[in-house]
This record gives C-alpha cells, sequence and structure tokens, in this order.
C-alpha cells in the first residue's frame, strides 16, 4: 500500500508540475549588432534630418540684432515645426552616439572608461538641447508674436524685454549645449583612439570636433551667436560631419562582422 501510495504521488507531481521551456539564448555579440545597426541608422537618418531642418531655418538677418531676428523669424511659417525637426534630428544623432558608445564600453582599461563618460554627456547634450528648442521652437515665438501684435508705446517695449529675455535664455542653453557636445566628443573620440576597435583616425577627428565646439561653446556664452563663436563651430561642424558619417559606417560594418563570427 505504501508502495502504490508513492507511485501514485510521484505520478501525480509528473502530471501537475508544468514542463519549464528554456528561453533561446541569442548567440553572442548579437544584441551588440543590432544595436550598432539601429545607431549606424539612426546617425545618416539624424544627420540627414539636420541638414534639411538647417535650410528651413530662417538665417539672413544677424543672430545678433535681435530686433533684426525676430522680425525675420515672425514672418516663417515654419518655425515651431523647424525646431521640433532639429530636436528629432539630435534625438537620432545622440541615440547613434549612444550606440557607439556601448560598443566601446566593452574596452578593457581607459577607451572602456572614456566611452562611459561619453554615454552620460551624450545623454545631457540630448536633455540641454531638447530644453533648448523648447525655448527657441516655442517659448521665443510666442513672445516673438506677442511684440508684433503689441500697439506702439510701452506694451511693444515690454513684450520686446520678454522675448530679449527669453532670448538670452537661448544663447546660455545653446552655449551649453556646445560644450557637452565638446564634452561627448572628446570622451568617445579618446575611447576610440586609444581603443582597438575602429580606425584611430577617426577618434581624433572627434578630438578635435570636440576642442573645436569646447572653444565655440564658451566664446558662445560670452559673446552670444557672434562671428567669433562661428570660426571655431563652423570647423567643428564640419569636422563632426566627417566623424559621424565615419563611425555610423564603421558601426555597420562591425554589426555584419559580429553577426558573422556569430552565425560561424
Amino acid at each position: 500500500m505504501r508502495l502504490g501510495t508513492r507511485r501514485s504521488t510521484t505520478a501525480a507531481l509528473r502530471t501537475t508540475v508544468p514542463h519549464q521551456r528554456t528561453a533561446p539564448v541569442s548567440p553572442p555579440g548579437a544584441k551588440d549588432s543590432m544595436m550598432l545597426r539601429i545607431g549606424a541608422v539612426a546617425g545618416l537618418a539624424g544627420l540627414l534630418l539636420q541638414v534639411v531642418m538647417g535650410r528651413l531655418h530662417p538665417s539672413h538677418a544677424d543672430p545678433n540684432d535681435s530686433r533684426a531676428a525676430f522680425t525675420e523669424y515672425a514672418h516663417s511659417g515654419t518655425w515651431t515645426a523647424v525646431h521640433i525637426g532639429q530636436f528629432l534630428g539630435t534625438l537620432l544623432l545622440a541615440l547613434a552616439l549612444l550606440a557607439l558608445a556601448r560598443a566601446l564600453s566593452r574596452q578593457p582599461g581607459l577607451p572602456g572608461a572614456l566611452a562611459v563618460v561619453g554615454a552620460v554627456t551624450a545623454v545631457l547634450l540630448a536633455a540641454v538641447f531638447t530644453v533648448q528648442m523648447a525655448v527657441d521652437g516655442v517659448a521665443l515665438r510666442a513672445a516673438i508674436d506677442t511684440w508684433t501684435r503689441a500697439p506702439a508705446g510701452p506694451a511693444r517695449t515690454s513684450a520686446f524685454l520678454v522675448a530679449e529675455g527669453l532670448r538670452g535664455l537661448e544663447k546660455g542653453l545653446s552655449a551649453f549645449f556646445h560644450l557637452t557636445n565638446g564634452l561627448t566628443l572628446v570622451s568617445l573620440g579618446l575611447s576610440v583612439a586609444l581603443g582597438h576597435l575602429y580606425a584611430r583616425w577617426l577618434g581624433w577627428v572627434a578630438v578635435l570636433a570636440g576642442l573645436a565646439f569646447l572653444v565655440g561653446g564658451w566664446v558662445t556664452a560670452r559673446s552670444g551667436f557672434s562671428p567669433e563663436a562661428g570660426r571655431f563651430l563652423t570647423p567643428a561642424l564640419l569636422l563632426l560631419v566627417v566623424f559621424l558619417i565615419g563611425a555610423c559606417v564603421s558601426m555597420w560594418r562591425r554589426a555584419d562582422a559580429d553577426l558573422t563570427e556569430s552565425a560561424a
């Protein structure tokens, strides 16, 4: 009787306990490969979007001449849409930098640590730019519309001063955006240049771009959207384009190589 009880109990346990299936395990490097491909596509798409939005952005008036700039901005019918596009473009670029930083962070020693620093500053970069676009694309436009519609006299003067205050806030945010951009590029550039995953010349291009952005951000903080700041920011942007295109191509190729190794 006891033996029969034990056998029946064991059979009951076998029928009541469900069979546990093990989840399929992705090949090593597969997850990184997908992230690298997402980063490569996001980087190129973000770069293209920024170029298009830059062409649509009103830029004939001197940006440091607030009255002339506000008058030009008031006649733009796509002002807010352009700034939303710039926000999305920068978000895509930040995603590309984060994908690159993730791959670089797996390196041992200093190169890996620098990649982590670059990832943190890339998130900060996107956050600062988001606030800048909210101020420039929405708040400033509302203040400009109030100024253009206000009757001549104290009300119009007060509305202009409000818009001028928002313009000053925008310049400050722009300066810190360039500074965080510079810190990100210097960190990731050194990680590439001192590491072994990508071409080292690509890292030094990023370092040069980052240093130019740091100086340009400092000049912007002191003089606003001035020609002096442009002397550093223009070459910084050109170097950034070279770095982004090279990084995106390299990430895509690296993803293909990782998938080939995983399948072998």
